[in-house]
């Protein structure tokens, strides 16, 4: 309750500032939080290096990550890159995993 009692004491341009700055933080640039590597100094959703690595040893968090950025791009570098690997590499279960979200995406399943 006490969060709906500040709220109505606010005048309506703050609650919108207020509310447009918890949804950056929300929906922040998948992109943007710092991915580490073993192989790479720069990692990037597109190299290929990277995504092979972010595939076998990734997180949820970052897997979301790529999904979203193939999911807006679906013909971008990234997705270019990650049909790449998954043509060249076989990795028990996510290989075939992602070729089918890279299809859905991409209208071809």
């Amino acid at each position: 309750m006490g969060g709906l009692k500040r709220a109505k004491g606010l005048s309506a341009s703050l609650r919108i500032q207020i509310a447009s700055k918890a949804a950056q933080i929300r929906w922040k640039n998948p992109l943007s939080p710092s991915f580490s590597s073993v192989r790479l100094d720069d990692p990037r959703l597109h190299h290929p290096v990277f995504l092979e690595e972010l595939l076998t040893e990734g997180s949820l968090e970052e897997w979301r990550s790529l999904y979203q950025e193939i999911a807006n791009h679906p013909f971008g570098s990234t997705a270019d890159a990650l049909k790449k690997v998954l043509s060249s590499t076989k990795i028990y279960g996510v290989t075939p995993l992602w070729k089918g979200i890279l299809g859905n995406v991409q209208g071809k399943n």
